[in-house]
């Protein structure tokens, strides 16, 4: 497909392995009878500036990380999707695709991923929209491990997921190992800063002896949206997204929280609203157009807007985007280079239509 050039390798290097998606983050999936929905705050400690991008699906990418056997990994987009971003397009934090499936990426205070071995390897928020672009379930996700390692990142994250079908994993690396829980082995569907096994210990024997580790009190916070989920009564709470945000609300880390996200699975929507701007902000897969040949759109997270955004986002742009990868890396004090960066943004901007791709190599008539 296509190589990286290697300013943007050493950035993309230097970027993942230093920048941690956030200081305390929680999340959780909340189970309804019209389906799932999803919550989630990003909290860091200083203003979040982020873009929400429309990904199209047939998009054929590569040209990341190799792994010991120098193969990179190449794919085409199978699903578009709603990402929300701190770094620029295909560093997800976290989104929403057309099966279902959705990704939420916190901080872990622990565990260790996977030194390099053989299989190709992608950053944290590249791995996020890796997943978005080919998996329409959890136990898609949890076969990728056999495919692609997540390179290692100081300090690591995890990862809760859900679909559309109302399964739900919470995915850790330890000592270099994929551990997941899903099904009967995940009792609390929720996620904070702490292994999944010490925040269920603490919730199930609570006091604060059980807190070890705590950051960013990770386990209140694991508590809070435990209890919410729990006391959720279908009959007296109607408005299931109204809910969510109520526990967002109730697991706020004060001073921190930067953007609260709600995604109902089942009617394939997003709610979400910012410090910066407040007011509930509306997103709909089924009002835009994510065939590879229409326009790749993107808007402003923090953007001045109200209700159903749609008719707010605009065509890629190369200079907001790279001023955002510039903004994340100054807020964590790294330190790139004018080629580095254009590198990065020119290999991103490379992803085209797979079908064009095939038709220039004559592969396909047009």
């Amino acid at each position: 497909m296509r190589a990286i050039p290697l300013a943007a390798l050493a950035c993309l290097l230097s970027f993942s392995l230093t920048v941690s998606p956030s200081p305390a983050c929680t999340s959780f999936c909340l189970d309804t009878p019209e389906g799932p929905i999803f919550g989630v705050n990003l909290d860091l400690l200083f203003p979040a500036d982020g873009l929400v991008f429309m990904n199209r699906r047939g998009i054929a990418k590569g040209g990341f990380r190799p792994g010991t056997t120098g193969a990179t990994l190449e794919w085409v987009s199978q699903y578009g999707s709603v990402t929300f971003s701190l770094a620029g397009a295909e560093f997800a934090w976290g989104g929403m695709n057309e099966a279902g499936l959705v990704v939420s990426m916190l901080e872990l205070k622990a565990g260790g991923n996977p030194e390099p071995d053989e299989r190709p390897a992608l950053s944290l928020g590249t791995w996020a929209q890796y997943v978005l672009d080919n998996c329409g379930t959890v136990e898609e996700v949890i076969e990728l491990d056999e495919k692609v390692r997540i390179q290692d990142t100081v300090p690591p994250a995890h990862f809760l997921i859900a679909d559309a079908a109302g399964e739900c994993a919470a995915l850790e690396w330890f000592d270099g190992r994929l551990a997941y829980r899903t099904g009967e082995d995940l009792p609390v569907k929720a996620m904070s800063n702490m292994p999944y096994d010490r925040a269920l210990a603490a919730y199930e024997r609570g006091g604060p002896r059980f807190w070890w580790s705590n950051p960013g009190r990770s386990a209140e916070r694991f508590a809070g949206a435990a209890e919410r989920n729990e006391n959720f009564d279908p009959k007296l709470d109607t408005d299931a997204v109204s809910y969510a945000f109520g526990t967002l609300v109730d697991v706020v880390a004060v001073g921190w929280t930067q953007w609260s996200v709600v995604y109902d699975i089942a009617k394939r929507e997003v709610w979400y609203g910012s410090a910066r701007s407040r007011p509930a902000k509306h997103i709909a897969l089924d009002d835009f157009d994510l065939a590879c040949d229409s326009p790749f759109l993107m808007l402003d997270v923090n953007a001045p807007v109200a209700g159903n955004v749609a008719q707010h986002f605009a065509p890629y742009d190369h200079d907001a985007n790279l001023a955002l990868f510039r903004t994340l890396c100054e807020g964590y004090e790294i330190e790139v280079s004018d080629e580095g960066a254009d590198g990065l943004m020119q290999l991103i901007e490379s992803f085209e239509c797979a079908e064009d791709v095939s038709s220039r190599l004559g592969l396909i008539d047009r």
